[in-house]
């Protein structure tokens, strides 16, 4: 009896240790600790009021990082869907029209929402330098009644 359970934590002992060791050589390995989460900067958000003057001013790209059947059921007027999930099937569609200094306004929905976050992050790493976020953007958008559509672009 003792001489199993010595077997079995040796197999426990060596299938952790080759666990271990695949995942740290794999390029997609998980992560044993989680890197803490990058705090936005407050100079990164735009407050409701000033995303409506970016927005009526006209040169200002509106971008909703949502997924497309959210931004179909609801969007700021004339924002384009742009969803951080899915950046590399549409960033390529949308870089055209954007150079690396455009005003780019960047929503999700919620105040826990990460996805203009994350969608922030990418836009910066691809060069764009004036990428702001509108915190809680749909709902503060629709709050303050200011121009909403439906349907995709």
């Amino acid at each position: 009896m003792f001489q199993s359970a010595q077997r079995a934590l040796l197999i426990v002992v060596l299938g952790s240790l080759i666990g271990l060791l695949s995942n740290g050589l794999s390029s997609k390995g998980i992560p044993l600790i989680t890197p803490p989460k990058k705090a936005p900067k407050a100079e990164e958000f735009v407050p409701v009021g000033k995303a409506h003057e970016l927005w009526s001013g006209g040169g200002a790209f509106f971008l909703d990082a949502r997924k497309p059947l959210d931004f179909e059921a609801g969007h700021i007027a004339n924002a384009l869907n742009l969803p951080v999930e899915e950046f590399g099937e549409y960033y390529p569609k949308l870089a055209p029209m954007l150079s690396p200094d455009s005003p780019i306004v960047v929503y999700c929905d919620g105040t826990e929402c990460e996805l203009s976050h994350h969608l922030a992050d990418q836009l910066r790493q691809q060069g764009y330098t004036n990428v702001h976020m509108l915190f809680n953007g749909w709902t503060a958008w629709r709050s303050a009644g200011y121009p909403v559509e439906q349907g995709a672009k």
